[in-house]
């Protein structure tokens, strides 16, 4: 008699082992020929198909592909949001090592996870590049794209304007029309309302990064937009109805205090301008 309690290591095997035994195991009394035609029948009989371990397998797959899955979409999609506010800087790196001056009041998104696969960033505000050589490293907002493979420029993109300076290496801009350039060191590109780039090139290779050391030049510039730039580097508020065909040319420091500031941009036009709150002021 063949000793049922040998056991595997797992319930399957030991199923199946128990499902031999039987087969094989026959009634003594019978006469030979009887033994071996019980015998070739039992082992030959189709086997069964244990359909609870079965079951379990496949629930344990899918569970699997579930995990598997789902960490894949964490890695692609998680987002890291990186933002400044008013009056604020901000330098930091990216995952790569290239490093990324932001402007007051700029946001940026990535997917620090899935970096080493693509090396694509949202963004909006300003800021000042140094790409690290490697993969093509994008830079997306409403208002247009830029393409670098390793090389520093500045991005401006707010309320629908965007603008490209390229300081070192070369750099791809694209509209939202597909209209595109490539700009080389000393160029800008402005992509205008109808989607056409046009380039033009700046004397000074500090033109760009003057921001970084709160320097801020304005060349035929609407007096209401160097507000707003004064208003996003002072983290204040400015109330004015003054005229938007009032156009500045010049530069500021925003290391010189407010009132400073406001006064010299007042003078050239004959406005005055008075403080309400801490944060506040009236200019007209």
């Amino acid at each position: 008699m063949i000793d049922k309690n040998l056991h595997s290591d797992n319930d399957l095997g030991n199923e199946m082992f128990d499902d031999f035994l039987n087969k094989v195991e026959v009634d003594h009394n019978k006469t030979k020929e009887d033994v071996w035609k019980q015998l070739e029948n039992n082992i030959y009989e189709k086997p069964t198909v244990n359909r609870r371990m079965l079951n379990r397998y496949a629930y344990s797959i899918a569970a699997a592909l579930v995990i598997l899955f789902s960490a894949f979409a964490f890695l692609k999609y998680y987002t890291l949001t990186v933002n400044t506010n008013k009056g604020q800087h901000l330098v930091f790196s990216l995952p790569d090592g290239s490093k990324v001056s932001l402007n007051a009041e700029s946001t940026i998104k990535y997917h620090p996870y899935w970096w080493r696969f693509s090396r694509q960033i949202d963004f909006e505000g300003e800021a000042f590049f140094e790409v690290e050589k490697g993969k093509v490293f994008q830079v997306g907002s409403s208002a247009g794209k830029t393409f670098v493979l390793g090389t520093s420029f500045n991005i401006y993109s707010r309320d629908g304007d965007y603008n490209v300076d390229c300081i070192t290496g070369k750099v791809k801009v694209v509209s939202p029309e597909k209209f595109e350039v490539i700009l080389t060191p000393s160029y800008s590109a402005s992509i205008q309302t109808n989607g056409k780039i046009y380039v033009s090139k700046f004397s000074s290779q500090m033109k760009s990064s003057e921001w970084i050391n709160n320097m801020f030049s304005f060349t035929s510039v609407p007096l209401i937009e160097v507000l707003k730039e004064v208003e996003r580097q002072f983290n204040i508020e400015i109330e004015t109805n003054i005229s938007s065909e009032l156009i500045y040319t010049g530069h500021f420091s925003a290391n010189r205090n407010i009132e400073e500031t406001l006064d010299l941009l007042c003078k050239p036009f004959g406005l005055q301008f008075e403080k309400i709150s801490i944060q506040k002021y009236r200019l007209n």
